[in-house]
Parts: structure tokens; C-alpha cells; sequence
């Protein structure tokens, strides 16, 4: 008997809610009237007269992942992370990994979180397109070109809502991960730093790419390989910073 689809695995959907103000960890099960903490970062959230839960100071803020159609969005989510599969397979040799990623950039509706060591001009024009609408947050290493460090500090009001934090190589500590995380539903991971001869390699089986869709998965991506290292670069340039963001309600 061939197999269907089974409601009961809607009880398992359960897509992140929130992004923390402070690291941007994926956030799910804010209680509604209770003080909240970030299990990334530790920030603490007061319930106050105005914003009675975390979840209305984060909506408030705009840090609430909220869709008209979920469901729309997941299937269309779906339906690239299919295609990637296939791709990378061969069975579709024309849909190479690169496409895969500007389609899922291009389809997100709230964010994207990324981490690369190294990244191209080109990529960098692509992730302003898409801060035009959305929030893109990165945190980037192994700069070499002048002119890419000039797109991401000198031109940056090319596109604000383009956040990023770019560590030097003066220790062995710079991260070197390479993830990307779109609105907390589909991610990326592999060996392939974000720049276009990496990502065209991969079609020919030179760098790893590997996409992901389990939510568990991908909110663990994030909040493990991202959140820490941005918060951590808060951490390296004010040393005394309190765990309790200064804009955080009922401070």
C-alpha cells in the first residue's frame, strides 16, 4: 500500500517562534507570564506592565518569526531542499547547489544566519539584495580582499538590515564553520565557504553541501555554531558586558 500523508506528524511541526534580541538563537516554548532566559545566551526577559511575556517584548521588537501560511512556506522550503537532493545526486544535474541557495535566500521571508570562513564579492552583493527586505546576519573570517572588507564596513548602509561580524586571524580561535540558516526552517552545512567558485564546486563534488530540514536540526545548527560565536564577539569586544541586555524590558 503506498504511503500517505500522516496528520499526526503536524503534531511534530513545531518551527521556532522567536529570535533572541541579544545572540539570535532560535527560540520555541516562551512561557507566556513568566521571566525567560535565553538558553544561548543567558539574557534575562522581566515581565512588565507593556510587555507582560517575552514573546510580546520580542514580537515588539520584531523578533517574531510569524507567517501568513506556514505550511505554504514550509512546502515551497521543501520542495528546494527536494530538488538540492536531487542535484546533488544527479538526478537533476541542472539544479546545482548554488541555485538551491539563491532560490532559499531569495524565498525568505524573516532572516537568514550564516557563518562562513571567507566569503566573494559576489556573495556579499547577493546578501545585500536580500537584507532589502529581510534581516541577514552573519559572522565572516579568512577576509582577504580589501575591497569585499570595504562592501561589509566602509559601504554598509548599502543595506542595515546586513549585520555582521568579522573576526581577524590573530589566534587560532577564529571560527571556520560554515552554516547558513533560513528563517529557522531549512539550513545549509558542508565544507564550502560562501563564495561562488566554492559553491559551483560543489555541483562537481569539490566541497560538501548538505541541506537540512529537520527543524531540530536546524535550530540546533544555529544556536550552536552561530549564536555563541556572535554573542561571543560582543563578549571579546566589551569584556564587562552584562548578560541582561540594556534594552531588555523590566530591566
Amino acid at each position: 500500500m503506498p504511503s500517505g500523508f500522516d496528520l499526526d506528524s503536524l503534531l511534530h511541526f513545531t518551527p521556532p517562534q522567536y529570535v533572541c534580541e541579544r545572540c539570535f538563537a532560535l527560540l520555541t516554548d516562551v512561557p507566556a507570564n513568566f521571566a525567560y532566559r535565553c538558553p544561548v545566551c543567558d539574557m534575562a526577559y522581566v515581565p512588565t506592565d507593556e510587555f507582560p511575556s517575552a514573546g510580546d517584548y520580542l514580537a515588539a521588537r520584531g523578533l517574531a518569526l510569524t507567517y501568513e501560511d506556514v505550511m505554504g512556506h514550509g512546502q515551497r522550503l521543501a520542495e528546494i531542499a527536494r530538488q538540492t537532493r536531487a542535484g546533488l545526486t544527479g538526478q537533476l544535474p541542472d539544479y546545482t547547489p548554488m541555485r538551491a541557495l539563491l532560490e532559499t535566500i531569495g524565498s525568505a521571508q524573516h532572516c537568514v544566519h550564516f557563518t562562513t570562513f571567507g566569503i566573494s564579492a559576489w556573495f556579499v552583493g547577493a546578501l545585500k539584495m536580500a537584507a532589502q527586505h529581510i534581516d541577514v546576519r552573519g559572522v565572516i573570517s579568512g577576509i582577504k580582499r580589501d575591497e569585499v572588507f570595504r562592501e561589509l564596513t566602509t559601504y554598509a548602509s548599502d543595506a542595515p538590515r546586513l549585520q555582521t561580524r568579522l573576526f581577524g586571524q590573530e589566534s587560532q580561535w577564529f571560527p571556520h564553520q560554515k552554516i547558513i540558516v533560513i528563517d529557522g526552517l531549512i539550513a545549509f552545512k558542508g565544507s564550502a565557504n560562501l563564495t561562488d567558485i566554492g559553491w559551483r564546486k560543489a555541483a562537481h563534488g569539490r566541497e560538501v553541501v548538505e541541506v537540512i530540514t529537520d527543524i531540530a536540526e536546524v535550530m540546533e545548527l544555529n544556536n550552536r555554531f552561530f549564536s555563541p560565536v556572535w554573542v561571543g564577539f560582543e563578549q571579546r569586544a566589551q569584556p564587562e558586558a552584562s548578560k541582561t541586555a540594556a534594552s531588555s524590558y523590566g530591566r
